[in-house]
């Protein structure tokens, strides 16, 4: 549990650093300081330090920066954000094959590129002009997680234009994805007063350890962290919370990409209900058709199989069309939750919630199923009364 505070203590303060960042440099107060630096070999020590997480996932991770022929000036802090922006969005949507990083010299000698290429899923040609918008998300991609705040690639493009650079992109649905950074040699392009001559002493890059950290968990929410490799579990547990078998616990499933809060649930829920979990929204319908559970508590945002996507093919199926389904969502207000309702949800519970609000939720809506049920179960036959006249 304290592991998992920290690593999301990290996100956390992540994600508040690059809205600081963006807001610094909307408002024309960036605190950049560009100096001459060895960009090939900060980008390539930058790139090789998600090598585990690559080996881990099955992919090859490439790395080509050879010596660049002139002098480039960067932010060193903001040249990290860039390679890691670029390097960590690469590994989130591949699944599988490989990432490729380079340095190289433009063709005309001007500038050095930084060239990040994966086989991963692509984005559709239509959706390209949302990549580098603030808060946009590409609707319908593979990946690894949906979590994010929606401002790493506009970030990024803020960042290298602060660099008098350009980013552009080429992909190919289904085949990859490439993006080419392309900074201007030397320092005319910068501004005079921003400048330092002197070369920063070589130091370990200080954000990469988030990144990769991040990375990893997007891993491990690939892989079912239930109890056991059964997908429906009869398990009950009794109040000192000794897991017990027993064929009276209620069975719910959980359906959430993010490890750490599917594990929550499951340790919260198990107690009382028998648990299964389910890593995104495919893994879940498979597993609510084979072995009906009495309720569902699923997240909206999913890859492969959104939460209402998901919604929606459980109340077509005859198997499942009265289960109870309960959403849980970051997104608050009343427009949200009634979206939610009115797509067929039992309940809609914004995220963060209490434990005792979801242990409420979940219980009365298993209680009023049974209700349910038992009111629609046809009565025996009438029985002669005993009763004589």
């Amino acid at each position: 549990m304290v592991a998992a505070a920290q690593r999301n203590a990290e996100r956390l303060l992540k994600l508040v650093n690059t809205l600081l960042e963006f807001a610094r440099v909307e408002g024309g107060r960036s605190t950049a300081v560009f100096q001459p630096t060895d960009a090939s070999s900060l980008t390539a020590e930058l790139a090789s330090s998600f090598r585990s997480a690559c080996e881990k996932a099955g992919l090859s991770l490439e790395v080509d920066c050879p010596p660049l022929t002139g002098v480039l000036y960067v932010d060193r802090d903001h040249w990290e954000r860039i390679v890691l922006n670029l390097v960590s969005n690469a590994f989130k949507f591949t699944l599988e094959g490989s990432i490729t990083v380079a340095m190289q010299p433009s063709g005309d000698g001007a500038s050095a590129e930084l060239v990040v290429s994966d086989t991963g899923s692509g984005i559709p040609a239509g959706e390209l002009h949302k990549l580098f918008g603030r808060f946009e998300r590409i609707e319908g991609v593979r990946g690894r997680s949906f979590e994010g705040s929606g401002i790493g690639l506009a970030l990024t493009s803020e960042l290298i234009k602060l660099h008098g650079g350009a980013i552009s992109v080429d992909s190919v649905e289904g085949r990859g994805t490439t993006f080419t950074v392309s900074i201007p040699f030397g320092k005319a392009h910068l501004p005079a007063d921003k400048v330092r001559e002197a070369r920063e002493p070589g130091r370990r890059p200080s954000q990469a350890a988030v990144y990769v950290g991040e990375a990893l968990q997007w891993l491990a929410s690939t892989h079912d962290d239930a109890p056991d490799d059964s997908g429906s579990h009869d398990l009950q547990s009794d109040p000192s919370g000794h897991a017990l078998r027993g064929e009276q616990a209620p069975r719910i499933l959980i359906a959430d990409d993010n490890a750490h809060l599917r594990a929550y649930l499951q340790r919260l829920l198990s107690v009382h209900y028998a648990v299964t979990t389910a890593v995104d929204g495919i893994d879940a319908l498979e597993k609510a058709l084979a072995a009906p559970p009495d309720l569902v508590l699923c997240d909206v945002m999913m890859p492969r199989l959104d939460g209402f996507v998901l919604l929606a093919r459980l109340r077509a199926d005859e198997r499942t069309r009265t289960l109870p389904i309960l959403l849980l969502s970051a997104r608050a207000g009343e427009e949200a939750r009634v979206e939610g309702l009115a797509a067929g949800a039992d309940d809609y519970l914004v995220k963060p919630f209490s434990a005792r609000e979801l242990m409420a939720r979940v219980g009365a809506h298993l209680s009023t199923a049974r209700l349910r049920r038992d009111a629609e179960r046809p009565c025996g036959p009438a029985r002669p009364s005993s009763v004589r006249w």
